[in-house]
C-alpha cells in the first residue's frame, strides 16, 4: 500500500481516537458520567478496531498477487468484527451500570467519521 494511504489511515484513527475523547467529555458536562464512560467505551471500540484493521492492511506488502491481497483484506476484516463482539461483550458484562444507547451512539458516530469525511473532501 502506498505511504499516504498509510499516513492518512493513521490520522484517521488518530482523529477518531480524540473525537472519542471529545464525546465521552461531551456527555461528562451535559448528561453524568455515566453516559460518558458508555459513549467512551463505545467510541474507543470502534478506534481500537479501525486502528487494528488499518495496521494490518497498510502493513509493507511487496507481493504482486491481488488475489493475495483481497484475501488479506477480507482477513482483517473478519479480525476486527470479532474484536468488536469482543470488546462490546466484555463492556456489557463488566461494565455496570451501563448506558447503551451512549455505547451505540458514539460507536456509530466514531464508524462514520471516515464517510463523512470522504464525502465532504
Amino acid at each position: 500500500m502506498d505511504s499516504e494511504g498509510k499516513r492518512w489511515a493513521g490520522w484517521l484513527v488518530l482523529g477518531q481516537f480524540a473525537a472519542s475523547v471529545l464525546i465521552g467529555g461531551g456527555l461528562l458536562a451535559a448528561a453524568g458520567p455515566v453516559q460518558a464512560y458508555s459513549a467512551l467505551v463505545g467510541g474507543l471500540t470502534a478506534a481500537v478496531a479501525n486502528g487494528f484493521l488499518a495496521s494490518r492492511v497498510f502493513a509493507d506488502y511487496r507481493a504482486q498477487d491481488p488475489q493475495r491481497l483481497l484475501l488479506r483484506w477480507y482477513g482483517a476484516e473478519l479480525m476486527k468484527l470479532a474484536l468488536v463482539g469482543a470488546l462490546l461483550a466484555a463492556a456489557f458484562v463488566w461494565i455496570e451500570p451501563l448506558s447503551v444507547g451512549a455505547l451505540f451512539g458514539a460507536f456509530l458516530v466514531i464508524h462514520l467519521i471516515p464517510s463523512v469525511l470522504a464525502a465532504a473532501g
